[in-house]
């Protein structure tokens, strides 16, 4: 879902896009979205994947202010 004249890097965005187009599209109703970090790799299916670097993500959300985050994780 990158511009053309962009080359993306990872699939850890793709929850991001999902949820946002379900917020822009009024399917769902999520008025403080902005507070939260959401990251995800989406398989065709619709399932949510791990992403790498959880821990580094969590630490930088906290420091920037956010409210929590979503996302899932690998151990």
């Amino acid at each position: 879902m990158a511009p053309a004249d962009l080359r993306k890097e990872g699939s850890a965005y793709d929850l991001t896009l999902a949820v946002g187009i379900l917020v822009a599209s009024g399917q769902i109703k999520a008025d403080e979205v902005d507070r939260y970090i959401i990251m995800g790799e989406m398989s065709l299916d619709g399932g949510l994947q791990p992403i790498k670097g959880a821990l580094s993500i969590a630490i930088k959300a906290k420091e920037e202010g956010f409210k929590g985050f979503f996302f899932r994780f690998r151990m």
